[in-house]
């Protein structure tokens, strides 16, 4: 992948994050579109993951790895509960927030870091 076809793709996901911040300032209340974004960001990121592993000769895991795709396998669950589940509980709507917000923070670093350095490719 080159620089451009990944800044591209992280300002597509920074756009799809600012609209759905838009439609719920507009309702004036949480909706399910941040469920679903979560959902699609998580099983990307899995993909991307198990994408490159194989690529690696030796993979050792390590406590950031680790804790990252338990963090978001946490906000997969949570995405689905919402999903298929009961939406409306406080605690649900909560972690879904959360885990958006990371999410939102991530890509707007990634673009940044992305912006300010050169890179050949992400890998």
């Amino acid at each position: 992948m080159n620089d451009t076809y990944i800044n591209t793709t992280l300002i597509i996901i920074l756009i799809c994050h600012l609209a759905a911040i838009i439609v719920a300032y507009k309702k004036r209340k949480s909706t399910l579109i941040i469920p679903y974004l979560n959902m699609v960001m998580v099983i990307g990121i899995f993909v991307f993951w198990t994408t490159t592993i194989p690529n690696i000769k030796a993979h050792h895991f390590e406590f950031r790895e680790i804790v990252v795709i338990g963090l978001e396998a946490c906000i997969l669950l949570f995405a689905l509960y919402a999903i298929f589940g009961s939406f409306n509980k406080i605690y649900v709507k909560v972690l879904n927030t959360i885990g958006f917000g990371l999410h939102l923070l991530t890509t707007i670093g990634l673009l940044y870091y992305m912006l300010a350095f050169k890179f050949d490719s992400l890998y």
